[in-house]
């Protein structure tokens, strides 16, 4: 959003300008959702993936992320692919229990924690998962 006198971005529901103070324009109401006519002639909702913008651009998938590249990612760095997700706390939390794993279990936990960071990071990306 920006100001209307003196073109500083501001961010979204700011009441009043961060560099010159003027008053921001309220923010326009969002339009009502699409229907979409069933066979029996009632309506419901259409459904709106909404991207990590927040506009209602369709997406593939509902975190707008590629699973295959999250399982990619920690395929090769354990967590790397949560980083990807932007789920920065499981990825770290995942990355210092394989470093832990290696020393306290010779390797067994990092192994586990190793398929868990691939599996998790696809169904995060693919919106089957909450992020943390």
């Amino acid at each position: 959003m920006f100001c209307s006198q003196c073109g500083a971005e501001n961010p979204d529901g700011a009441r009043f300008c961060g560099k010159c103070g003027a008053p921001m324009a309220a923010a326009a109401p969002a339009p009502a959702p699409a229907t979409v006519d069933t066979m029996r002639g009632g309506a419901v909702p259409a459904p709106v993936v909404v991207n990590n913008s927040g506009s209602g651009v369709h997406n593939a998938t509902p975190t707008g992320k590629t699973p295959w590249v999250a399982a990619l990612l920690s395929f090769i760095i354990i967590g790397l692919g949560q980083v990807y997700n932007g789920d920065f706390k499981k990825g770290a939390a995942m990355f210092v229990g394989a470093v832990l794993g290696v020393w306290l279990t010779g390797g067994l936990a990092t192994f586990g924690i190793w398929i868990w960071s691939m599996i998790d990071g696809w169904q995060v990306a693919a919106g089957k998962m909450k992020p943390w």
